[in-house]
């Protein structure tokens, strides 16, 4: 009893003060993981700006899509629910064409395994080859596959989701029900929580 006041008493982690990526992740996944997912926790972090080339010769900096929202997209070939959650993916992204939504998938394969890929099941219009994990592990630190992260205009988190699941009509239900909205809010500069 004596514990469990004294958890109590203690005051709740507030996630999106600091602003800071790295140690808001990594306070919000101290007790679980899926507190990432469960939380909001990410919701009004910077989201980590990169550069990175996709692999048709494209140089994509995210600071430089400010006032776009983007959705980024962790992913690599093996990963079996990462395919469950692509054509969904793929779906929206269609959905979302005629706005000013940028779509990048990143993925954690050798740029010419990613091209050899792509040539029989494209993906988003802008893929990134991120075989050293430069994008996925040490800037955005992604813990689970399919990561999907919606980054508003100005720059803030106001999606984030980690894991994927084995059925695909589960699959459209979440996303259409979750990240379809956050992308709409992050469009119309709504924060979700």
């Amino acid at each position: 009893i004596f514990i469990a006041i004294i958890a109590f008493a203690l005051p709740q982690p507030t996630f999106a003060q600091t602003n800071d990526y790295a140690s808001t992740l990594s306070d919000c996944a101290a007790k679980s993981i899926m507190d990432v997912n469960s939380t909001g926790c990410m919701i009004g972090v910077a989201a980590p700006d990169f550069t990175a080339r996709t692999v048709d010769g494209k140089v994509i900096r995210l600071a430089d899509l400010k006032g776009k929202v983007v959705v980024l997209n962790f992913w690599f070939i093996a990963c079996a629910p990462c395919h469950v959650e692509a054509p969904v993916m793929k779906k929206i992204a269609g959905e979302f064409s005629k706005d000013d939504v940028v779509f990048i998938a990143i993925a954690r394969e050798k740029e010419a395994d990613l091209k050899k890929y792509l040539a029989a099941d494209q993906f988003f219009a802008n893929n990134i080859s991120d075989p050293k994990s430069a994008i996925c592990k040490d800037v955005y630190r992604v813990f689970g596959f399919p990561t999907t992260i919606v980054v508003d205009k100005t720059g803030k988190i106001q999606y984030y989701s980690l894991g994927g699941m084995t059925s695909e009509a589960a699959v459209d239900k979440v996303l259409h029900a979750k990240l379809v909205p956050a992308i709409k809010g992050a469009l119309e500069n709504k924060t979700l929580k």
